[in-house]
């Protein structure tokens, strides 16, 4: 009042100032009071007189020097009639009924930090003065919550990890402002979606906006301190989902597994300003980590941050007990597990993933039109109509998923189910998820076929799970102590156990699968497997092992995953790619006769094609992959008893099969020409897989590394070569046209020389 005052006299100074100078009667009417003049917030409706509960509260929520001038703000006032009828079916006989911090939560959800006119309450601009008209076309309505004064009080909660008692403080309650342009960005319809959410509410908002549950019935009313916007009801304020979670026994369950992931943040600007108010040493926020925060009331605790606080939220779709009680029984007890609670942790934090819609709140039209979607970008499919629970929360919206609207998961449905769903396979859901490869083969938009190796393995191959106050990894032991597996190791076994489209393994005859390792395969004969690096272990003389290990397939409860074929081996160790020093060092290094590729190694130390100071091919120094195909020991000998091989003459072999030649009866440069018609490689050709049959590798001349043309034929069935115009040679089928691949190279042997 005394701003009033003190304004007014200040313009009647100027008035009779003026008049002196001039006595043009229009000069009155330029000068007069100005209209907005009117008083302040509090004596606006106090003048008016119908709002006397509204402001009896504020009073005695002690609002009054704010709404008195001391600060600029914006008021949302019911009048008396919404105010009686609130505390009538509110069971309060007056509004004194209310104690102080229900009537401070209450009063203080009305009366909104700073002053904004109707234009901008329909259409916020974080940017302020500065947005452009093209800025107020970009997500126009969408910037929809107004900070207001409303709070609850500090919480005394329990730290899990230490059992401490710590202060939480909470921060002020944002009002939601729906007006006509948010709906008109969103492309739903406001009446429909608003009334969703407000079923006692009706939307009229055409023109304008509604406040929560709140319909305007006048707009934009001025004030010394601000604008007044007459409302048809009082406002509920909203919790937060994580307080609605927890008030409601239906969702329990899915509540304390959310709550396996809180932990408290302690907040330094919080403490200088609160904590000795409060009577608390620190202050904290109650946080999740690796998912929504959804115990915090802000998007962002620093009030700063205008634009996100204004707009982001999180969607909760939440399955009720009865849900996850039959998904439990249905999935978790068939793969082990004795109870929920048994289940690992990176399970349940991929199963809440799963039912967050980070970063917006949202609407049924929205659901509808199957454009939201988890961050696995999988949509979620349920008739919002069915939806008994649904909640607009002040940090985002809850949807309760009962059990007639749960369907499995889908990442749990897919081929990587398994390492959700298996306790002895949980090892491989930790080498997914640090391979960040396991939302790529949870996709809908492909097939694949998975190998799924069990705990056992992996421990056997010296990887083992520890679990340590900050989580859980996959760890080796090293010189060091247990160390990490790099991500870089876990896609490398990731994608050597997994193939493109649904293969189904045969339990007869043979069949090669490229794996997602480059050059890797998976070697299948009689229902059993191999893998190529595995493979490779037959061409050492002293190998007494059968390559191949039983193969089972692994159901979805006799059902099929929804996007491929899973399988797991019967095996004491792991898949792994191929670790040797590859192919050009294994020829250089041939030392024995029982080495099917002996023979030839001989031939080209003999051309002077291996440096020994490096093992490898002095030919192929550029040569980063090379395909051979290398006649077989006695093809050789057979060949050189013949004369039958360029720049060699009446070559012997002695018992232990060493290739000797006289000086005289060698043309080490002719032989090198010769032999290296035996390679194709990457130089002069591009290769993207090794040779087999029915690979991509098709049937086609190529140039060999002698710069010959080499015809290579795959009938589907076997494998043939021609050098030029020579005889046509077979590739053997003693090891069923499995390549041996290395990491450099790959060998087929054929039963001639070229």
């Amino acid at each position: 009042m005394k701003n009033r005052k003190f304004a007014i006299s200040a313009f009647c100074i100027l008035f009779a100032y003026l008049f002196l100078l001039s006595c043009d009667n229009k000069m009155l009417e330029h000068y007069e009071v100005p209209e907005w003049l009117k008083g302040s917030t509090w004596e606006v409706l106090e003048t008016d007189g119908n709002y006397s509960i509204f402001l009896e509260g504020a009073e005695l929520a002690g609002f009054k020097p704010i709404l008195q001038g001391k600060n600029i703000l914006t008021v949302m006032a019911p009048d008396d009639t919404a105010f009686s009828k609130y505390l009538q079916d509110n069971n309060y006989s007056g509004i004194s009924d209310l104690n102080s911090e229900e009537l401070k939560k209450l009063i203080g959800f009305h009366l909104l930090y700073y002053s904004y006119n109707k234009e901008r309450m329909i259409n916020f601009r974080p940017e302020g003065d500065l947005a452009t008209e093209e800025d107020k076309l970009k997500n126009a309505g969408l910037y929809y919550k107004f900070r207001t004064r409303s709070v609850n009080k500090s919480t005394n909660e329990i730290e899990p990890a230490t059992g401490k008692h710590l202060t939480v403080y909470h921060l002020e309650s944002f009002l939601p402002v729906f007006s006509y342009r948010y709906f008109n960005t969103k492309g739903i319809d406001a009446k429909t979606n608003y009334e969703y959410f407000y079923p006692g509410s009706s939307w009229e908002g055409e023109n304008g906006f509604n406040v929560s549950n709140a319909s305007v019935k006048e707009y934009q009313i001025i004030a010394d301190n601000g604008y007044i916007y007459v409302i048809d009801k009082v406002l509920e304020p909203l919790e937060t989902i994580y307080n609605e979670l927890e008030k409601n026994n239906n969702y329990s369950m899915f509540f304390d597994l959310y709550n396996r992931n809180s932990y408290y943040e302690y907040d330094a600007t919080l403490t200088t300003d609160y904590a000795s108010s409060l009577g608390a040493d620190s202050l904290y926020l109650h946080k999740h980590s690796n998912l929504p925060s959804i115990a915090v009331e802000w998007a962002n605790s620093n009030y700063t941050d205008v634009a996100t606080n204004a707009r982001y939220g999180n969607s909760i779709f939440a399955p009720d007990n009865e849900a996850l009680s039959r998904f439990f029984k249905e999935f978790w007890e068939t793969g082990g597990y004795e109870s929920i609670e048994e289940v690992d942790d990176l399970t349940i934090s991929y199963l809440i993933h799963q039912f967050i819609y980070s970063g917006d709140i949202v609407f049924p039209g929205e659901i509808e039109k199957g454009t939201v979607k988890n961050e696995y970008g999988m949509p979620f499919n349920f008739n919002p109509s069915t939806i008994n629970d649904k909640v607009m929360c002040v940090n985002g919206t809850f949807y309760g998923i009962d059990n007639n609207n749960f369907l499995m998961p889908p990442l749990f449905g897919s081929v990587v189910g398994p390492a959700f769903r298996d306790k002895d396979l949980s090892y491989y859901l930790y080498m997914l998820s640090g391979s960040g490869l396991l939302t790529s083969y949870a996709s809908q938009d492909a097939k694949y076929t998975l190998l799924i190796p069990s705990n056992e393995q992996f421990i056997a191959n010296g990887i083992e799970l520890k679990t340590y106050t900050t989580g859980s990894s996959l760890q080796r032991f090293t010189e060091d102590g247990w160390a990490d597996i790099s991500s870089g190791e876990m896609q490398s076994i990731v994608n050597l156990h997994t193939a493109i489209g649904e293969k189904d393994l045969n339990s007869v005859g043979t069949q090669i699968i490229a794996t997602q390792t480059g050059f890797n395969y998976w070697f299948i004969k009689d229902g059993k497997i191999s893998s190529s690096a595995r493979f490779n272990r037959l061409l050492e003389p002293t190998n007494i092992d059968d390559p191949f290990v039983p193969l089972t397939e692994i159901t979805n409860n006799s059902q099929n995953w929804n996007n491929g074929i899973v399988y797991k081996y019967d095996h004491n160790d792991i898949f792994t790619s191929e670790k040797s020093d590859g192919l050009q060092h294994a020829l250089a290094v041939s030392n024995d006769q029982r080495y099917e590729y002996y023979s030839f190694a001989q031939l080209l130390k003999l051309a002077g094609m291996i440096n020994p100071s490096t093992n490898k091919i002095r030919d192929f120094i550029m040569v980063n992959r090379f395909i051979s195909f290398i006649p077989t020991n006695k093809a050789v000998r057979d060949a050189i008893l013949l004369n039958g091989i360029p720049g060699i003459k009446d070559g012997t072999f002695s018992a232990e099969g060493t290739l000797t030649v006289s000086a005289g009866n060698l043309d080490a440069a002719r032989l090198r020409s010769y032999l290296l018609n035996y390679f194709i490689t990457d130089i002069d050709n591009v290769i993207t897989t090794y040779p087999y049959p029915g690979s991509t590798m098709r049937s086609n001349t190529y140039i060999s590394a002698g710069k010959q043309s080499l015809k290579y034929t795959d009938s589907g069935t076997s494998l043939s070569i021609q050098l030029g115009t020579g005889n046509t040679v077979d590739v053997i089928n003693d090891y069923n046209y499995f390549p041996f691949a290395f990491k450099d190279g790959s060998i087929q042997f054929i039963d001639e020389i070229l």
